[in-house]
């Protein structure tokens, strides 16, 4: 059991993180980067900031360990803005970390300073215990994770991190393990029709109307011949929709954000082929519309197996320190898809609940984040030097 001094320690850390606004866009991550920084050189373990953007760096930290082979931990330290809507459904200072219970509140107490500081104690322990781990143990804490996931890009194809061969992301999942994530795509439709007179009907003309007809497209086509085990079906919808003239002008251009969550096995590039199959269909009937789309993102799915050396050494450290083993989906996507392109075995495991993210009265049971500490440390002292 984690030594009550660490207990006390991860949380009063994970108090101090949640108060640091680190909200992206528009991207304010610095001085929660200056925080885990600060944290991970006062400890002794070597450090460096790796810069992504002005303002806005990623942090590696390493500890050798006695084969060159390695295990790379990762979290974010960016969190979604809190609107003035949804501040007014708070019953506390999103940016308070305060401790009801036994529960921690606050924007990122989930999502996932949670796991992010448990990443950082656990690190500590090694290093003030003078404990060698088996293989090289990496920590990184990237930016951006929440927009485009610069922080993360930024780290593929780097030499001193070919070694590592198996990620822990340590997002929301109530210590459940996850070793399947499921894709994502997004982009934007950029529609263009005509300007008018309000008091004339335009349907051909009138961008928002034409923005209408492809979604009505959108939700008649189906996903059905790709589904999972689950019988889970891929979806896209639009999230948001900028068009105007004022005033009381038929607007000629319509800007439509589409997003589209893809179950196991779900190629990205197909959504943006049936995209451009709804706008052909539409041009038959309205040649002179015109449609642009922008391929923002595309992140694949993935699946890591049961064999692989990560997940053999994960269960076992499951059964010694007696929590429930079982494996599921992770549904959102994360970081892990992008260092996955490395060649890694991904696996997704942390403190707190992915339903309560990203909305009012984010919160985090201490208990699990003071267990994911003791996970993520007898991962880090674990063998698994038998990987390829």
């Amino acid at each position: 059991m984690l030594e009550r001094e660490y207990q006390k320690e991860v949380i009063k850390l994970l108090q101090e993180a949640v108060k640091i606004p680190s909200i992206n866009p528009p991207g304010e991550e610095k001085a929660m980067g200056e925080f885990v920084y600060d944290y991970m050189t006062k400890n002794g373990i070597e450090t460096e900031k790796i810069m992504v953007q002005k303002d806005r760096f990623n942090v590696l930290s390493k500890i050798p360990g006695k084969s060159r082979k390695g295990i790379l931990f990762t979290g974010h330290m960016d969190v979604v803005p809190v609107s003035e809507e949804e501040k007014k459904r708070w019953n506390l200072d999103p940016f308070g970390g305060v401790i009801i219970g036994n529960h921690l509140y606050g924007r990122g107490a989930s999502d996932m300073k949670s796991g992010l500081c448990a990443i950082m104690v656990a690190m500590k322990i090694l290093k003030e215990q003078n404990i060698v781990p088996e293989q090289d143990i990496a920590f990184v804490a990237t930016v951006d994770e929440e927009d485009a996931m610069l922080g993360s890009k930024a780290m593929i194809g780097r030499e001193d991190l070919k070694n590592y061969k198996s990620c822990v992301v340590a997002e929301p999942t109530n210590m459940i393990l996850c070793n399947r994530g499921r894709g994502r795509t997004y982009g934007n439709l950029y529609i263009k029709g005509q300007t008018g007179h309000g008091s004339r009907a335009c349907p051909n003309h009138n961008a928002i109307l034409l923005c209408n007809k492809i979604i009505d497209k959108m939700n008649k086509t189906t996903f059905d011949k790709i589904r999972t085990p689950e019988k889970e079906q891929s979806f896209w919808q639009p999230l948001a929709i900028e068009a105007g003239v004022e005033p009381c002008v038929v607007p000629d251009s319509c800007t439509m954000k589409i997003d589209a969550r893809l179950v196991l096995n779900h190629d990205p590039e197909d959504i943006w082929i049936r995209m451009k199959e709804i706008i052909d269909e539409i041009q038959v009937e309205i040649p002179e519309i015109q449609v642009d789309i922008e391929i923002i993102d595309k992140r694949e799915s993935w699946t890591t197996s049961c064999q692989s050396p990560i997940m053999k050494q994960l269960k076992k450290v499951y059964e010694d320190l007696h929590f429930i083993y079982e494996t599921k989906i992770f549904t959102g996507t994360t970081d892990g898809t992008v260092f996955r392109r490395d060649g890694r075995d991904i696996v997704i495991i942390g403190p707190g609940d992915l339903s309560c993210v990203h909305r009012e009265n984010e919160k985090v049971n201490l208990e699990e984040v003071q267990r994911s500490v003791e996970l993520y440390l007898r991962l880090m002292k674990s063998d698994i030097s038998g990987e390829k």
